[in-house]
C-alpha cells in the first residue's frame, strides 16, 4: 500500500528555485546525444527519436497509426521537457536531504551522486514521459568492500555477487554502531557481508521516507502565497524505492521553466521515480566499441526482492545477493545507436513493440478481460535485449544485412523474438553472449560460466501460451503475416537459435 508523507514544520522552501534554476543553468539545450558524450559520461534524460524511413509501406504506416494498439508512440516537446525538470527538480531536492539526514541517521554513510538510467535516459520512452529511473551512488567511508563471485556447482553465476567486507565483527560494531543495529553486516562462515536487504529494507528505504517528507514540507510552505498542490507517495518495489511524484498545474508551473502548454489535459500530473541504491565497483577502462574506450561504470546494486526468493536461493544467500548491474554497457550501446540511420530503425522498432505491449494491457484492464499471454509472459527489459541482438547481427556480425526502414527492422525484431520463444531461452546480452566480443572489443568473458537466461523464471507452459499469441495477436495487431523468410532473415535466424539454444542455463 501506498504511504502518504504529510507536511512538516520549520523547513524553508528557498531550494526548490535554486534546484530549478540549477538546472535550467546546467541542461544542454539539445536532447541528443551530446557532442563526444557517450555511455555512463552522460548522464541525461533524452527524448525518442523516431525514425520510419522514406521507403516504408506507407499504407502499413497508416494502419499502424491508427491502431488501438499503437497509435502514436511520441509525445509533445513541451510535455516532455516539462516532466523531464519536474523529475529533476524534486531529484535535487532529494538528493540534498538525503545526503543530510544519511550523515545524521548513519555514520560514515555518504550519498554520492544520482544516476540516469532506464527508457527515459536511453531515448526509449513511449506514449507519455511518466516513468524515470534513477541509480542512486553510495558508499560507506571507510569500509573497504571486495567482490566475491557466486558459483553453482562449481560454475560461475554471471551478473551476481556478494559484497565481503574487511574487518572483524568487533571492529565494524565499534566503527559503525548505527548501521550495525540495522543489521547491514552479516558474518556468515567466518566473513563478513555487505546485506542487500538490509541496506535496502533498513536504511534507503528510511531514508526516502524521511526526505520526502521534508520535500513536501519545502513545497508545502509555498502555499502561504501560491495554492500548490504537490505530494509524494512510496511504493515496496524492491529493489528499488519506487515514489510517485503527484503535481497540480501549479506545481508544475513552479518546477518547470519551458513555458506554458495551451492544452492543459497534456500536463502529466502523476510521474513514477524508481530509485535503485548502488555501490560503484569499478570502472572498465579496457572495452572499446568502435575503437573508443567505453569506460562503463559497474555497479552493485540491491538484488532483494521477496518473489525471487525461493529462485536466487537455488544458488545464493537472499540477504547477502547483489546484482552487477550492466546498464553501462547498454547505455552505451544504445547512444551510439542514436547516431546511425540504420540502428535508429531499430529504435524504433523496439518502441513500436514497447507501445503494443503498454497499450494491450491497458485495453484489455479497460475491458475487463485478460490480456493476451504475450504480453504478460514478456517484459519490456526482453524486447531490449532482443533489440541490441539485432544490432549485434545487422550492424557487426552481419553487417550487409538490409535494415532500411522501421518495418524491416519490426520484421527482422519480432523474427527474433519468435526464435527465442520456440528456443524458450533468453540469454543476457552482457552475461551470456558468446558473439559480444564483435560488438565490444576486450569485454570481459569467464571460463566455465553458466549462462544467465532471461526466461529462467518462466515455465514452458507460459512460453507455449506466449509463442501462440505471438501468431494470434502480436503480428495481426501489428499488421504483419509472415511471408516465407528471405535469405538474410534465415541466415539471422539460424546464426540467434545457435546462439542461444546452447550452453548450461541457471
Amino acid at each position: 500500500m501506498a504511504t502518504q508523507f504529510g507536511p512538516l514544520s520549520g523547513v524553508l522552501a528557498e531550494d526548490i528555485s535554486n534546484a530549478s534554476r540549477r538546472i535550467a543553468e546546467s541542461r544542454d539545450t539539445d536532447d541528443n546525444v551530446c557532442q563526444g558524450e557517450l555511455g555512463s559520461a552522460l548522464n541525461q534524460w533524452q527524448r525518442p527519436i523516431t525514425e520510419f524511413g522514406s521507403s516504408c509501406n506507407a499504407e502499413w504506416v497508416v494502419k499502424l497509426n491508427a491502431s488501438p494498439y499503437i497509435g502514436e508512440i511520441d509525445f509533445g516537446g513541451k510535455e516532455w521537457a516539462r516532466s523531464r525538470d519536474a523529475v529533476d527538480a524534486v531529484m535535487e531536492l532529494l538528493l540534498k536531504e538525503l545526503r543530510v539526514k544519511a550523515s545524521t541517521d548513519y555514520e560514515h554513510l555518504r550519498i554520492d551522486s544520482y544516476i540516469r538510467q532506464g527508457s527515459s535516459r536511453d531515448g526509449l520512452k513511449v506514449i507519455k514521459p511518466d516513468e524515470f529511473d534513477t541509480v542512486l551512488e553510495f558508499h560507506i567511508e571507510g569500509l573497504q568492500l571486495s567482490e566475491q563471485h557466486i558459483y553453482k556447482n562449481r560454475k560461475y553465476v554471471p551478473g551476481f555477487c556478494y559484497l565481503k567486507v574487511d574487518g572483524s565483527s568487533q571492529y565494524l560494531q565499534a566503527r559503525f554502531p548505527k548501521l550495525w543495529r540495522e543489521r547491514v553486516f552479516e558474518e556468515k562462515d567466518g566473513t563478513v557481508y555487505l546485506s542487500s536487504r538490509m541496506i535496502h529494507q533498513g536504511v534507503f528505504e528510511s531514508l526516502i521516507d524521511k526526505s520526502c517528507r521534508v520535500i513536501e514540507e519545502k513545497i508545502q510552505a509555498m502555499q502561504r502565497s501560491r495554492n500548490v498542490n504537490f505530494h509524494i507517495t512510496r511504493k515496496m518495489n524492491p529493489p528499488a524505492v519506487n515514489i510517485t511524484i503527484h503535481l497540480d498545474d501549479d506545481a508544475n508551473d513552479l518546477f518547470m521553466r519551458q513555458g506554458q502548454i495551451k492544452i492543459r489535459t497534456d500536463i502529466v500530473r502523476e510521474i513514477d521515480l524508481d530509485i535503485v541504491p548502488a555501490i560503484r565497483l569499478r570502472v572498465d577502462s579496457d572495452t572499446k566499441y568502435n575503437g573508443r574506450p567505453v569506460n562503463a561504470v559497474i555497479h552493485a546494486v540491491c538484488k532483494w526482492k521477496e518473489e525471487d526468493a525461493v529462485k536466487s536461493l537455488e544458488f545464493a544467500d537472499q540477504m547477502l545477493l547483489w546484482h552487477i548491474n550492466s546498464a553501462g554497457y547498454e547505455r552505451y550501446a544504445l547512444d551510439v545507436a542514436r547516431t546511425t540511420q540504420k540502428q535508429k530503425y531499430i529504435l524504433t522498432a523496439l518502441r513500436i513493440l514497447k507501445t503494443y505491449f503498454t497499450k494491450t494491457l491497458t485495453i484489455a484492464k479497460n475491458e475487463n478481460r485478460p490480456p493476451p499471454p504475450i504480453v504478460t509472459v514478456l517484459k519490456s527489459y526482453y524486447l531490449k535485449q532482443i533489440a541490441l541482438y539485432l544490432i549485434l547481427y545487422t550492424c557487426h556480425l552481419y553487417k550487409d544485412t538490409r535494415v532500411d526502414d522501421v518495418e524491416r527492422a519490426l520484421i527482422l525484431f519480432v523474427d527474433m523474438l519468435h526464435t527465442s520463444l520456440e528456443k524458450k531461452h533468453l540469454p543476457h546480452f552482457f552475461y551470456s553472449n558468446s558473439q559480444i566480443g564483435s560488438m565490444f572489443n576486450n569485454y570481459p568473458s569467464y571460463q566455465d560460466a553458466l549462462r544467465f537466461d532471461l526466461y529462467r523464471k518462466i515455465p514452458n507452459e507460459s512460453l507455449n501460451q506466449a509463442e501462440v499469441s505471438y501468431e494470434n495477436h502480436l503480428l495481426p495487431d501489428i499488421g504483419f503475416v509472415m511471408a516465407e523468410a528471405d535469405t538474410e532473415i534465415s541466415t539471422l535466424r539460424s546464426a540467434f537459435s545457435d546462439e542461444i539454444g546452447h550452453g548450461v542455463f541457471f
